[in-house]
Order: structure tokens, then sequence, then C-alpha cells
């Protein structure tokens, strides 16, 4: 019989996988946009964009989302690395609820990728904030051992 902890790594590199193919993603406007994505999304989108410019004030928000996903991606890194799937676990559950409260939030017919942008950036910032306060945690606050007669 494996130990939870052996069995947990088989959930945790896929999931790792989605993360960095995520990175790679959010990379490709940064990269073919030269640093600028919202040159690049219309560009590319401008028979479907609508005409209120819907990429309008991206780019700050777009970088900073891109620099907090690096950052998630490392920290998640180095907790599988060091077979920490609590951690982990922590570090999943900020972009897990805010992804899924962007998707479910938009009006997909008329998307607000600022707005969705921004909500995802919370998650992740909160995801690796929360994932720090714990790694903290567990590494100063050792459980007391009872005093010896």
């Amino acid at each position: 019989m494996q130990s939870i902890r052996h069995r947990s790594a088989y959930w945790q590199i896929p999931t790792l996988a989605i993360l960095a193919g995520l990175w790679i993603a959010l990379s490709i406007p940064l990269a073919f946009g030269y640093g600028d994505a919202e040159a690049f999304f219309l560009r590319t989108f401008k028979d479907y964009a609508r005409a209120a410019h819907p990429y309008l004030s991206l780019n700050p928000i777009f970088i900073q989302f891109w620099i907090a996903h690096f950052c998630l991606l490392i920290f998640g890194i180095v907790a599988v690395t060091i077979h920490k799937s609590d951690l982990f676990t922590v570090l999943i559950i900020g972009p897990t609820l805010a992804l899924g409260v962007a998707l479910f939030s938009q009006q997909w017919s008329d998307p607000d990728w600022i707005l969705f942008t921004g909500v995802c950036l919370i998650g992740w910032l909160l995801a690796i904030v929360s994932g720090g306060v714990y790694c903290l945690y567990k590494l100063c606050v050792r459980p007391v051992e009872p005093m010896k007669d």
C-alpha cells in the first residue's frame, strides 16, 4: 500500500504542467507583442473585438499577472520538489477559486478582459502570500514538547 504523500504527487505533476503551459501561453502575447499585449490582441483579434476597445489598459495588469503566475509556478515547483503536498495544496486553492469566479462571472458574449485578469491576479497573489505565510508558520512554529519528569 502506498502512502498518501506518495500518491499525492500524481495530481501535483499534471497541475504543475498545466501551470507551466498557462505561463507559456501568457508569454506568447508578450513575446509577439514586444511587451505590448494590447497591441498583440488588437492585431490578432481585431475582426472579433468589440468597438469599445476591449483591451484598453490591459498591459499593466497583464504584466503583473504574468509575473505573479511565474512566481506561483516557481513556488509550486519548489513545493513539489521538497515533497510538501500540503504547501502545494495551499498554493492551488487561491487560483482555483479565482479562476472559477472569473470564468462564471463573465458575460462571454462581451467579455471584460481587464476584470477577468484582475480577478485572477487577486487569486494568484492570495495564493503566493498565503503559501508564504503557511511556509513560514511550518518552518518557525514547532510543536511544544511536553516536559519530562
